[in-house]
């Protein structure tokens, strides 16, 4: 068509659009109908009264939705068939006049040409002028809110199954997804027929922004039923709450003020300031780790925020996030039930989750242990802070190497707590200074050879510098206003992943120290472009691989000399570190191994070791007391 504004492609599209989101809208009925029921088995109560009430307006609105998607494609087809009529009168008139001045010609010719009248020809009916009408289209849809308060100021009690709720959250957010993406169609749809069919008359068309709407309503619905499932299982599970204890767990102003922290661009110094905004304190913690999971994933690895605040988070998900995966794993013989993708990841990473678990547990007479990062990754990315990061005067990052993996976490924080110990020793705490040593699990660390040989290169060690490096800033900012003394410390391949973190802009640190160092990159000439106060280096005494086994260390050498990029060894003096010994002192046990924590004592992070003793020194900005 072209002689009026209308895209018969553009209404087809309409037409398909609103099609498909109405059958997807109604295919959702049975799925829904059921896990309403499942959910409201074990739900009693004021909120199980709210719960009902937001599930029938979710299946009127659903319903009245789907009509008006309905009418929506009749009254566009109806439009498109009104649009092709008028093409054929234009049309017709066109044909007609120009018949007419053929006529008119073909006469006129004949006169000029002869003397005799023209044959008499008949004249064919002229078509309507009168224009067809555009039609107009309307199609209004504004959905209901809908009421999640327990009412009656929290009096009264609640109860709950949270794995029915949250079976219940699962199956609506699965349907929301796929009327979702129903709903993108029909809006871009829209769009283009908007501006392409001008011909037509559009009154009143509220449908797109409704359904969004609708879809926004069902998300505060699943997240505030999984807020309610939060707070039964933080109380042990099935049973019975105060409708005042939900009333505080499902508060959607907490939520909205930490959502505010997560706006994109902020940097960890615009965070650090809108969280002191907040004026939460660590009192606020048991209620921070009530607050929705997508909400605590986002809050537990955001840089600027206090740490105890990300811990609180950071346990909250990986408690849920075990029981998540227990359940799964329990329930594996029962088809009725729906698990989410997350939830049968998580299964599969159970051993990584218990091993961060039992790294915080692991806290005895040796103060607490905080969980400064959990990733949402498959397996997790983690981080253990042994001592308060919010108030250590001392502050050491340990970045492990190849192989290292939340799998083995437990043993990555007792290194670190090795760490933690011999500063106390070496820097006592009733003069004044604290510690807090970070067991930094935050990156990928390349396979052990021969199952790949990426830790020769470079790859790795790019990609995780720069978590570490966004780490570092992101204390700087957390602690801008009394800042303590920072410190990094890589091992192995490690002290690759450091070097590229303290060559970023914007990075600056007290000292590095490299023990067992699998290269330092290439690109970094000297020590004196690392951007560290004072750079360390220890390596224990070089063996041959397997022959030489548990007699000193048998693996550095190999990858510093087969890399292809990171071949300096930072003991070595044109380098230009601080080296200092790990082959034994008086006292003091010598390094037998490549690793840091062994069971016959032979590592570099080792107790009784020397290397552990001079690192100690390193780290608390005492070079004098290095031994070679």
């Amino acid at each position: 068509m072209g002689k009026i504004a209308f895209d018969a492609a553009a209404a087809d599209a309409v037409i398909r659009a609103a099609t498909a989101a109405e059958n997807e809208l109604r295919a959702q009925s049975g799925a829904r109908r059921s896990a309403v029921e499942e959910a409201a088995v074990d739900f009693s109560g004021a909120y199980a009264d709210r719960f009902t009430e937001s599930a029938s307006a979710e299946s009127t609105d659903r319903g009245k939705l789907a009509s008006v998607l309905n009418d929506l494609a009749g009254q566009v087809r109806d439009a498109k068939i009104s649009a092709e009529a008028e093409e054929e009168r234009l049309d017709a008139v066109d044909a007609w006049r120009a018949a007419e001045r053929d006529r008119q010609h073909a006469a006129a010719t004949s006169l000029l040409v002869t003397t005799t009248l023209p044959p008499v020809s008949i004249r064919t009916p002229k078509p309507s002028e009168v224009a067809i009408r555009p039609p107009s289209i309307h199609a209004a849809f504004v959905p209901r809110e809908r009421r999640r308060s327990g009412g009656a100021a929290g009096h009264g009690r609640s109860s709950a199954d949270p794995a029915r709720l949250r079976d219940f959250s699962t199956v609506s957010r699965a349907n929301d997804a796929a009327a979702a993406a129903k709903a993108s169609t029909l809006a871009s749809a829209w769009k283009a027929f908007t501006a392409s069919c001008s011909w037509v008359t559009i009154d009143g068309c509220t449908f797109v922004t409704g359904f969004e709407l609708f879809l926004e309503e069902n998300r505060a619905d699943a997240a505030w039923i999984d807020r309610i499932a939060d707070a039964f299982e933080q109380a042990g599970g099935v049973g019975s709450l105060t409708n005042a204890a939900i009333g505080r767990v499902t508060d959607d102003e907490l939520v909205r003020d930490v959502q505010r922290l997560f706006a994109t661009g902020l940097t960890p110094t615009e965070v650090a300031a809108m969280w002191t905004d907040l004026g939460l304190t660590k009192e606020d913690a048991p209620d921070l780790a009530l607050l929705p999971t997508s909400v605590l994933t986002v809050l537990g690895n955001l840089e600027g925020a206090p740490y105890w605040a990300r811990s609180a988070a950071n346990v909250a998900v990986l408690d849920r996030r075990i029981a998540s995966a227990k359940q799964f794993l329990d329930d594996l013989d029962r088809p009725d039930r729906v698990y989410s993708a997350a939830a049968r990841k998580d299964a599969a990473d159970l051993s990584a989750l218990e091993s961060i678990k039992a790294s915080l547990n692991r806290n005895g007479r040796r103060g607490p242990r905080t969980l400064t990062v959990l990733s949402a990754d498959h397996p997790p990315l983690a981080a253990v802070s042994i001592g308060d990061l919010d108030e250590a005067t001392n502050v050491t990052w340990a970045v492990p190497g190849m192989g290292s993996s939340t799998g083995s976490m437990t043993d990555w924080t007792d290194a670190a707590q090795n760490v933690s110990s011999e500063q106390a020793k070496a820097v006592p705490v009733g003069r004044g200074s604290t510690n807090a040593v970070v067991a930094w699990m935050g990156y990928e660390a390349p396979p052990v050879p021969p199952a790949s040989a990426a830790v020769f290169g470079s790859d790795f060690a790019k990609a995780g510098g720069k978590k570490l490096a966004a780490s570092i800033m992101g204390l700087d900012a957390t602690r801008a206003v009394i800042m303590p003394r920072v410190n990094v410390l890589g091992h192995s391949y490690g002290t690759t992943t450091a070097s590229y973190a303290l060559t970023t802009e914007g990075v600056h640190v007290d000292s590095f120290t490299a023990i067992a160092s699998a290269g330092i990159p290439d690109s970094i000439h000297g020590a004196d472009e690392i951007q560290a106060d004072a750079v360390y280096a220890g390596q224990a005494d070089v063996v041959k691989p397997i022959i030489e086994h548990w007699s000193g260390d048998e693996w550095a050498a190999v990858g510093r000399d087969f890399s292809s990029d990171h071949h300096q060894d930072p003991t070595a003096p044109e380098f230009g570190a601080t080296s200092f010994g790990a082959d034994g002192a008086p006292g003091l046990q010598p390094v037998r191994d490549h690793g840091v924590h062994t069971w016959y004592g032979g590592g570099y992070l080792d107790e009784n070791t020397q290397s552990l003793q001079n690192v100690a020194y390193a780290t608390t900005g005492q070079p004098e007391l290095l031994t070679k």
